[in-house]
């Protein structure tokens, strides 16, 4: 049995009606921000009653604003909507991003309203909940969250469930491969006839191959078994919140009747 409870759905559009007969958290990516400043309501959720918040990245046009205003705004409308936190979905760290994730951060908290801010962007803040991927190429799960946890508190340690699937040269000279679809990965697994193993420190499958050229490989993947492993790492080093985008974790999860 897939342990599910302290998964939160990420989800647009239709995807949260579907999500929500799982009985699962949902966080829908409803809110914006215009050019000129102003909270704008991108969608509105609809199906699950106290939906978490998602609050996408300004655009790069954003002209100056009023950020206590605007973060004012976000606390009435995470309080009508009964919402029980908000995300920050900001995709790129900049100074002018960072002076609106301050404002919120302060205004949040004074309303005891939980924040959720991507690892990359938040250091800096006082009291949001930091949000890392799980998706690693080396050392380990548990330790790199452990040590999250040492710097920041466990209480502001999320994470973010994040596939894998990379194709890396050995030696590699990054930590980042070449990515593959699934499709792929499955013709290259056939075409090597490769045997996959899995990575308890990375908590990810793995496989390695020589190309054409004598060359090494080696790619590492997750799939609906890794990532319900992962689920259950995070929740034994105490990560109460697991985001993940519905479609990746849709294999998880079974209807509920």
């Amino acid at each position: 049995m897939v342990y599910t409870k302290n998964l939160i759905l990420v989800c647009t559009g239709r995807d949260t009606v579907y999500a929500a007969k799982h009985g699962i958290p949902v966080l829908h990516l409803c809110l914006g921000i215009t050019p000129t400043g102003a909270l704008q309501r991108l969608q509105l959720p609809t199906v699950q009653a106290r939906c978490l918040l998602g609050l996408c990245d300004p655009p790069r046009s954003l002209a100056d604003c009023n950020a206590d205003r605007l973060a004012a705004d976000l606390v009435f409308e995470a309080k009508r909507t009964d919402a029980p936190g908000v995300f920050a979905d900001f995709e790129h760290d900049t100074p002018r991003g960072r002076m609106l994730l301050a404002a919120f951060d302060k205004a949040l908290h004074e309303a005891e309203i939980p924040f959720y801010v991507p690892l990359a962007c938040g250091r800096s803040l006082t009291h949001a909940i930091l949000t890392t991927p799980t998706a690693l190429s080396g050392g380990s799960l548990t330790d790199y969250i452990s040590s999250l946890q040492g710097i920041y508190g466990a209480a502001r340690i999320a994470a973010f469930l994040q596939p894998v699937s990379q194709d890396f040269t050995l030696p590699s000279p990054t930590p980042n491969g070449v990515s593959l679809s699934a499709a792929a990965r499955a013709a290259l697994l056939a075409q090597t006839d490769a045997q996959p193993f899995f990575s308890r420190e990375l908590c990810a499958k793995y496989f390695t191959y020589m190309n054409a050229d004598g060359q090494a490989h080696f790619v590492l993947y997750d799939d609906d078994s890794t990532l319900a492993a992962k689920l259950a790492q995070l929740a034994g080093c105490g990560v109460q919140n697991v985001f993940a985008l519905f479609p990746d974790a849709a294999g998880l999860l079974k209807p509920q009747t």
